[in-house]
């Protein structure tokens, strides 16, 4: 424990009272991580020089850390996120996607994902930039 930490909490008399003061310090660190969580999943375009399966790691991570912070999507919730964030290049994709009422888990929604935009592309695969 660090001197001033220390200091501060010397004066409390039980195990109850220095756990509520801990938990006054640390909450608004809390809160900065959800904001921060929420606020990654909120804008996450994809950029046309960005390959799909570079994209979908990059959603994958923003996710893992809103659930790191318990803000918990569904899959659904997930996929329709994904979605979202793609370019208009990827909406014949979505229309199949919905039409065939699909379930699919992330990962498997990246390997059709990278397909389609491989077939887009003529073969070609997406160069970063």
């Amino acid at each position: 424990m660090t001197s001033t930490l220390y200091k501060q909490l010397e004066s409390c008399k039980t195990v109850k009272v220095i756990l509520d003061k801990l938990e006054d310090m640390f909450t608004g660190q809390t809160v900065l991580a959800r904001q921060s969580a929420i606020t990654s999943l909120m804008n996450p375009y994809k950029k046309p020089s960005t390959p799909v399966k570079d994209h979908l790691i990059t959603l994958l991570g923003y996710f893992s850390k809103a659930a790191d912070n318990e803000i918990n999507f569904d899959q659904k919730t997930q996929i329709e996120m994904v979605f979202k964030s793609l370019s208009k290049d990827f909406i014949s994709f979505r229309g199949t996607y919905n039409l065939g009422n699909k379930n699919l888990m992330l990962t498997q929604l990246m390997k059709e994902l990278q397909s389609d935009e491989f077939i887009s592309n003529n073969g070609q695969s997406v160069q970063r930039a």
